[in-house]
């Protein structure tokens, strides 16, 4: 269970037909559009067993109140119905956190434990998420709208794989001995950085928490986490099991706020070692600015992206198809890395687009905690909003609008699966970062004309290639500008692969051996020898 990729999850295709409702005159959608019925939209959504105990900052090891005794609602996209209030941390409640992670760095156990030991708690902590596996899954479909067999089959193995995987690091992350000349003697330290700042999205909760927190934790770090304003739940349920695991107070603080307030003074403070951030690049770049403004502390950023799927003109075209498919409307759209760009050649061209177009009429949306649902509904109505914002901007600039571009349903935060052919370069919907279930199929001729279009973005955080040619494989794998490449998949991710950006998606890699190198400082230690053995 817990080996089980991302890429191997609601991949295959579902039989049950795709059943939306009509914004078409809201949005100025043309005759000739895929129509949809409604009828399996009418039932209440399920109603989750599991109970939301936990609502309060995590400071110094207790749950409590924020300073300013604010709260704030998050919603169940899937109605938009509150399900419940959330301490609202700001900038006081930051500096508590912060308070509380330097003294546990610079008095506290943590670092100057045995890594050993600090691996035993991180292995006790993921036990401990095994067996509250199925709350915690509820929990992210609830505050998410992700697919429950999604998030119970996949994401959370994903997220105990991590923390087993970093754990293993703990106790193997050691310097060097440099040769120098003359008598000296040369060690080359790494120690931990701080204190970490991190500030993680809403896209996947769980998994980017794992993503931050069990690598800083692995080199001996104290860390303060801001939670996505939609999403907080999740992380507040594990750091209960935190707790419980050993974990000693003010290791690891989490703070649910705003970007604004929460985000901007964690990432200003003068007190915080170092900043991970995941989000968009406009945010990013906010952060990084501030981080420089203030003391100066590294930065490492997993921005946005455009992702290109090259479909190449000797590929298997139903496996293209379906991967493609994946590629893009996976967690609803709602992926940094998503194939948004799907590029065809023109030889195959006609055919794909039917054999897409039937593949999105057959998704199936509705409530994410049904086990036939592959696509839930967007994370809010701001994302819903922008959404058919860029469907309608597809149309206006006559793209071929072959099925979809409309709200699923009436209720709740749902958008048809959305295919459009005929779509150039110069498209908004080709440029931008929709995060959405809006597919885009270019048309190319030659894998020169495909590489040079797919690298004209200021992204460059993913992508992918189709074929079954090993030298066609290779050279377009070798010259795109991209920190991931899939060839013939999509969205596998492992522990062990590093994932981040070229160009405007970001600074640094997550994940694998790179990303401890985002925790850890490196000393020199030069000490001279009255008597060297070699003299």
């Amino acid at each position: 269970m817990a080996g089980r990729r991302i890429s191997t999850m609601l991949s295959r295709s579902l039989s049950l037909p795709s059943t939306v409702t009509s914004l078409g005159k809201k949005y100025g959608l043309r005759r000739g559009m895929q129509r949809f019925s409604s009828a399996a939209v009418v039932e209440e959504p399920i109603a989750p067993s599991v109970q939301v105990n936990h609502t309060k900052l995590f400071i110094n090891g207790q749950f409590v109140d924020s300073a300013s005794g604010k709260t704030f609602p998050t919603l169940d996209p899937r109605t938009g119905e509150v399900i419940a209030h959330v301490a609202e941390g700001d900038k006081e409640d930051v500096n508590r956190a912060v308070s509380a992670a330097r003294k546990a760095f610079d008095e506290g156990p943590w670092p100057k434990m045995s890594a050993y030991e600090r691996s035993r708690i991180m292995l006790r902590f993921a036990d401990l998420v095994e067996k509250n596996i199925e709350e915690l899954a509820q929990l992210e479909t609830w505050d998410n709208g992700k697919p429950y067999l999604q998030a119970l089959t996949s994401e959370l193995p994903i997220f105990v794989r991590l923390f087993h995987y970093y754990a293993g690091w703990a106790d193997k992350i050691h310097g060097l001995t440099v040769p120098a000349d003359g008598p000296h003697h040369v060690q080359v330290l790494h120690e931990p950085i701080g204190v970490a700042g991190q500030i993680v999205p809403w896209n996947f909760p769980l998994l980017m928490f794992a993503w931050k927190v069990g690598p800083a934790l692995a080199c001996g770090n104290t860390i303060v986490l801001k939670t996505a304003e939609q999403t907080p739940l999740t992380a507040l349920y594990v750091a209960k099991l935190f707790r419980e695991a050993g974990l000693p107070d003010g290791v690891l603080n989490i703070v649910s706020g705003y970007g604004p307030t929460a985000g901007a003074a964690l990432a200003s403070h003068m007190d915080v070692d170092k900043i991970a951030f995941t989000g968009s690049t406009e945010t990013g770049k906010v952060v990084l600015e501030l981080a420089a403004r203030s003391n100066l502390k590294p930065v490492t950023l997993e921005l946005g992206g455009k992702s290109p799927f090259i479909v190449c003109e000797d590929a298997d075209i139903d496996s293209a198809v379906e991967i493609a498919h994946f590629a893009l409307f996976f967690n609803q759209g709602q992926c940094c890395c998503a194939g948004s760009r799907t590029f065809v050649h023109e030889k195959i061209y006609d055919e794909f687009i039917a054999k897409a177009k039937a593949r999105a009429l057959k998704r199936t949306v509705g409530d994410p905690f049904k086990k036939e649902i592959e696509q839930g509904p967007q994370i809010d109505s701001k994302q819903f909003q922008k959404v058919l914002g860029y469907i309608k901007s597809g149309i206006d600039s006559n793209a071929t609008l072959e099925c979809g571009g409309a709200q699923f349903g009436s209720k709740g935060y749902f958008i048809q699966p959305t295919v459009f052919s005929n779509v150039q370069d110069d498209m908004l919907i080709a440029r931008d970062e929709i995060f959405g279930p809006v597919q885009s199929i270019l048309k190319f001729k030659d894998i020169d004309e495909v590489i040079r279009r797919a690298n004209a973005t200021r992204y460059g955080l993913a992508s992918g290639v189709f074929t079954s040619n090993i030298d066609t494989a290779n050279t377009v794998s070798r010259g795109l500008r991209a920190g991931t490449v899939w060839v013939n998949c999509f969205d596998v991710f492992d522990a062990g692969i590093p994932f981040g950006g070229y160009k405007m998606s970001g600074i640094g890699r997550e994940k694998g051996i790179y990303s401890l190198n985002n925790y850890l400082q490196v000393k020199a230690v030069v000490t001279a020898l009255k008597n060297p053995a070699w003299l």
